[in-house]
């Protein structure tokens, strides 16, 4: 008997979560097209959330760039967990035909999480066609985290006509973290014309390192001097990791990693041995 039809059988006995966890993630590893067209319509039905999330990642293991049509219709599925475990994967398979169905629940959608699932990955497969969509919703959606990932989306993209509005919700935009993440998409598109707004930005981030009490909006500080940041401000992370909790810690090392990179850097302590 095939290794897919004793995995098949298996999961079908199986009454914990752990042992079908383990099942259906040894069926993300078989690599076969029947096993994602199985793991499409197993998620249709799954009600259990955790056991969503790992069918989830079998079927993106599997799918090498090309999403069925079923998993795109799970857009359209009642539960909204499904949706959003849908827009996330489809985001990870990169598949172009995804993307008007994706600007299709971004904009009529009413559960926000599933919004900011799809603003995320129409970034990720970077599609143009999704900038204006990616605007509207930056300009207009109640939902900060929706906002805020049209932000990031739209620096992923690179449509430079994305940039006066991206101006716009940082100089307009009432959330601290649309406005950082628009900043960071503008260093992406037109460094030398947000230069300015950047350095602005830069010292208002520092003085919030050096002065907040709350551990969230220090790591959301930390994250973004990460995308903006130059290697003055990496010395201010790294004198702020030695006395912040795990929480922040984690943020500043993720930042310092994102500024080796940015500055060409093989490896996140090669720029730290430089910078100290």
């Amino acid at each position: 008997m095939k290794e897919f039809e004793i995995l098949l059988e298996e999961l079908a006995v199986s009454s914990d979560i752990a042992t079908q966890s383990t099942i259906i993630s040894r069926l993300g590893e078989t690599d076969k097209r029947e096993a994602v067209n199985f793991l499409v319509k197993y998620l249709s039905k799954e009600i259990d959330n955790e056991i969503k999330s790992h069918v989830a990642n079998a079927i993106i293991k599997i799918s090498r760039k090309k999403a069925p049509l079923q998993l795109i219709l799970l857009l359209r599925h009642k539960s909204w967990v499904t949706r959003m475990k849908a827009a996330e994967i489809l985001g990870e398979i990169g598949d172009k035909k995804a993307v008007y169905p994706l600007i299709r629940i971004l904009r009529i959608d009413q559960e926000p999480t599933v919004k900011e699932w799809a603003a995320i990955s129409l970034g990720k497969i970077g599609d143009k066609k999704a900038s204006k969509p990616l605007v509207a919703s930056l300009l207009s959606d109640p939902n900060y985290e929706v906002r805020m990932e049209s932000a990031n989306a739209l620096g992923r993209i690179m449509e430079k006509k994305s940039i006066n509005p991206l101006l716009d919700a940082y100089y307009l935009d009432d959330d601290y973290r649309v406005k950082w993440a628009a900043a960071s998409a503008l260093v992406k598109l037109d460094e030398e014309k947000s230069r300015e707004l950047i350095e602005e930005l830069t010292g208002n981030l520092i003085d919030i390192i050096r002065t907040e009490k709350d551990e969230t909006v220090i790591g959301a500080a930390a994250k973004t001097i990460g995308e903006i940041g130059n290697e003055i401000s990496a010395k201010i992370l790294l004198k702020t990791i030695k006395i912040s909790r795990e929480l922040v810690r984690l943020e500043i090392n993720l930042a310092l990693g994102r500024m080796a990179k940015r500055f060409n850097y093989q490896t996140k302590e090669e720029f730290v041995k430089n910078i100290q």
